[in-house]
């Protein structure tokens, strides 16, 4: 039989992330011990061993890292401010109260925070177009509307326009129709065509 995707094998093995008996064991004699430990480890650092001196040193006064930095950097919205928040960095890495792990984690924040306003100018200026846009489209619905509750205006015809002056032309164009037109070369109904021998 072939197991199911997602089923263990054998589900009553030992599960996920659990530790052996002996870590777990190890683990459990190290919490015992360690407060005699560290009594040690201190009693024998004031005693004057460099060993334990720097381990105490490195375990109960760790060094700068995550600590927090005091200076003030201008909130960051264009690249001027970027700009400013840079020449901070740089002025307090020259005077000594950064390190340069510091300061060049303050300046890829810097940097950062920069692609996040220029995302967020972005994103404005793409709702401002979109608001222009739709406000342009409410506006030619509305005068398409008011145009087409308009009657519209008579197109000029000649052949479809009443009034005066076109009754005339009318009648002189039908008079033409009955009457055609003179044409030497093209023979009327009532002459007979020539036939030929």
């Amino acid at each position: 039989m072939r197991f199911q995707i997602g089923q263990s094998g054998n589900p009553a093995g030992r599960p996920p992330g659990a530790l052996n008996k002996k870590t777990l064991a190890l683990e459990a004699e190290l919490q015992e011990q360690a407060l005699e430990a560290a009594k040690s480890l201190i009693e024998r650092a004031k005693n004057g061993d460099l060993a334990a001196m720097r381990m105490c040193l490195d375990r109960f006064a760790p060094t700068g890292r995550n600590r927090p930095v005091a200076i003030e950097l201008p909130v960051i919205k264009t690249p001027e401010d970027a700009e400013l928040a840079l020449t901070v960095v740089t002025d307090e890495l020259a005077a000594g109260e950064l390190s340069i792990s510091e300061a060049t984690l303050l300046v890829t924040l810097i940097e950062r925070m920069l692609r996040v306003a220029e995302r967020m100018w972005k994103f404005q200026r793409a709702c401002r177009d979109a608001a222009a846009a739709d406000q342009e489209a409410t506006e030619a619905q509305a005068e398409a509307a008011q145009t087409a509750e308009k009657p519209a205006a008579s197109l000029y015809s000649p052949v479809n326009s009443e009034g005066p002056a076109t009754e005339a032309a009318s009648a002189t164009s039908s008079s033409v129709r009955e009457t055609g037109p003179a044409r030497p070369n093209v023979p009327r109904e009532d002459r007979a065509l020539p036939h030929a021998a």
